[in-house]
């Protein structure tokens, strides 16, 4: 869906004075949830940039800001996310020489914390023999959930990262995820500051239900055979220092 945004235009430019500015504006983001508070860990990635703008991402802080500055003025749009909230677009024009700050309130994404009982139990080696019988179906599976920059999946294992030691990586087969997790499931997450993308993950042991896609392409780039549309969530016990490798 396309925001409603809130814009404050004010002359003048805080940008590096060693940068041009002639054909350029400043940009702030302002990410906040219904209820007025700041969000930090907003993800808000451009989708669109005047031409021979480069792609415009960063992350808000703890006060729910980001801002991007010497950006070539023109037309933008942008997609705005937080893995526990419902992502949301804004289009807008950046002028010359003044800063615009844009309001964003993004809508909790929040499922129910009790897995239906007429869910099918399935496994990550079910999916392995046998996706396509799953195709369509209201399902129920555990797995290692992990989000970060432009991801969000059900992962069948998380791995030892490639990128930093002592980090993880999911690995396996990986499950696109559509939809929220319930507040106390959140709440269980562990938290990944540094990744390869620059961008906090979050990651932990959980159980989902939902409606299961198999063998279309879904998910970021379109490169995931798998997609839940996630109805239920539950918080799955877990110590990563003891069972990271370890898959279903």
């Amino acid at each position: 869906m396309i925001l409603l945004m809130t814009a404050l235009l004010v002359t003048g430019c805080k940008s590096d004075p060693t940068a041009p500015v002639t054909a350029a504006g400043n940009l702030q983001f302002q990410v906040q949830d219904k209820s007025g508070n700041a969000l930090w860990g907003a993800k808000v990635v451009s989708e669109s940039e005047p031409v021979g703008q480069l792609k415009v991402t960063g992350i808000t802080d703890d006060q729910g800001i980001v801002n991007f500055d010497n950006i070539a003025a023109g037309e933008y749009s942008f997609y705005i996310s937080r893995f526990d909230y419902l992502p949301t677009e804004v289009a807008m024009t950046v002028t010359t020489g003044q800063i615009q700050v844009i309001s964003v309130q993004l809508m909790p994404e929040a499922s129910p914390t009790t897995i239906p009982a007429d869910a099918i139990e399935v496994t990550f080696s079910d999916l392995a023999l046998q996706p396509q019988v799953y195709n369509d179906q209201f399902i129920s599976i555990d797995g290692y959930w992990f989000d970060g920059f432009e991801m969000a999946v059900l992962a069948e294992r998380l791995d030892p990262s490639s990128y930093k030691p002592g980090n993880l990586e999911p690995g396996g087969i990986l499950i696109w995820i559509k939809g929220g997790l319930s507040e106390a499931v959140r709440e269980q997450l562990y938290l990944q500051p540094e990744n390869v993308t620059g961008y906090p993950a979050h990651y932990g042991k959980v159980r989902l239900a939902g409606r299961l896609e198999y063998g279309g392409e879904y998910g970021h780039l379109n490169s995931y055979q798998y997609q839940l549309n996630v109805y239920a969530s539950e918080s799955v016990p877990w110590n990563p220092n003891q069972d990271a490798g370890v898959s279903f």
